[in-house]
């Protein structure tokens, strides 16, 4: 874990939707590097058929557009203390009916759906600070994009959906919170990154630290937010963005 911080997750249930790359699978390695059983969750049929090796976590192969094998991931865990709902991304041509509908069931409709499902198991956690649900949104929650007119509105549904369920659900034990991404290096990103003329420019100009940001700068917060450190948080969303979202 970056900076030394050192969490204590030995005996914790977690599943991480889109676990296979990027984000999520920085969390998935940190979360098993503090002691957790982690359940990843990716959109190939096999762990094998990706190109770095996912042996440390149970995988389960997952269409998050299919509200079906959301409810059936859900039935097919014996326990749960920790949810970080990651899955998702930008669409196809977000400016055309099909693909704003698909943006917001991958990004914002299947996170609510598996969250319901995965509430009985996350009710019986008895994890030190209770269980957590944490869903990864984006500076698009906050800011009008060019290119993103699904993405954003389902990021920024994220964004008041922990609020929710922070709010309905504290009283079963059960604290929601979100982890807002700024302008991160990943497979998804990187040739937008690299390629997409002005975006990193203009990104950087508007930051107060002046570098994009890695997968290992967001798994710290997520993995705070769901520790005995942050049992009095809830309905919260914390900016991981390089401070773009205090910059003019």
């Amino acid at each position: 874990m970056p900076g030394g911080v050192r969490f204590d997750y030995r005996g914790a249930r977690v599943l991480i939707t889109g676990g296979s790359n990027g984000i999520g699978l920085a969390c998935a390695r940190a979360y098993a590097a503090a002691g957790a059983k982690v359940v990843i969750t990716g959109r190939k049929a096999h762990a094998d058929d990706y190109g770095h090796d996912l042996s440390e976590f149970d995988y389960r192969p997952l269409d998050v557009d299919s509200r079906d094998e959301l409810l059936a991931l859900a039935a097919s865990l014996d326990g749960l203390d920790i949810l970080v709902n990651n899955a998702g991304g930008t669409q196809d041509s977000e400016w055309d009916h099909d693909g704003f509908d698909k943006s917001i069931r991958v990004n914002l409709a299947s996170a609510f759906h598996l969250s319901v499902a995965c509430k009985p198991l996350l009710e019986a956690s008895r994890f030190e600070g209770g269980a957590s649900i944490i869903a990864i949104a984006s500076m698009t929650a906050f800011f009008g994009s060019l290119w993103t007119p699904g993405y954003g509105p389902a990021k920024a549904g994220l964004v008041q959906m922990v609020k929710t369920l922070g709010h309905s659900w504290g009283g079963a034990g059960i604290r929601a919170n979100a982890v807002a991404a700024g302008l991160t290096r990943t497979n998804l990103t990187a040739a937008a990154i690299d390629n997409l003329p002005g975006l990193k420019e203009q990104t950087l100009a508007r930051q107060g630290l002046k570098r994009v940001g890695a997968v290992d700068d967001i798994a710290p917060a997520v993995l705070f937010l769901s520790s005995p450190a942050a049992s009095w948080i809830t309905g919260q969303t914390l900016n991981v963005d390089g401070g773009f979202t205090t910059g003019m």
